[in-house]
């Protein structure tokens, strides 16, 4: 179980840090997403608020990666192996398909779809492992 462990723990670090980084990458690039998402007459006010859109789902995807981040630093959940195994799937592909998202300047609606698959629903499930192993003293 050691030798798992050995890989699975700065995996899980890696993947989390490379979703972060891509989610920090499209405050960047917004503006281009965001073009993409309007006619080619949009106004100053639908501009706005698709960029408003935009804002909101960045930061909470950097909210809550933040807070996986966190969570690796605490060392509750780190030594369980599913956990870990999912949280590296899952961060690495939600780091893909930013980038992706990013280079083919995607609708701006496509990315809340991006943060709850693999930010929402991934903080959500560690979470509730975190409390788990605080308040039952849950041993794995």
């Amino acid at each position: 179980m050691g030798r798992v462990n050995e890989s699975l723990i700065p995996a899980r670090f890696l993947a989390t840090m490379a979703q972060l980084l891509a989610a920090s990458l499209v405050y960047y690039s917004k503006d281009d997403n965001v073009r993409a998402s309007l006619a080619s007459n949009y106004t100053d006010s639908e501009f706005n608020d698709k960029n408003s859109e935009i804002t909101a789902a960045v930061t909470l995807t950097v909210v809550f990666v933040t807070l996986q981040i966190l969570s690796i630093f605490s060392g509750y959940t780190l030594f369980i192996p599913p956990l870990n195994a999912m949280h590296i799937f899952l961060n690495a592909s939600g780091a893909v398909l930013i980038c992706w998202f990013i280079m083919d300047t995607w609708n701006v609606t496509t990315f809340w779809y991006i943060f709850i698959f693999f930010s929402l629903i991934n903080t959500v499930i560690e979470m509730f492992y975190m409390m788990q192993v605080l308040w039952c003293n849950s041993q794995w």
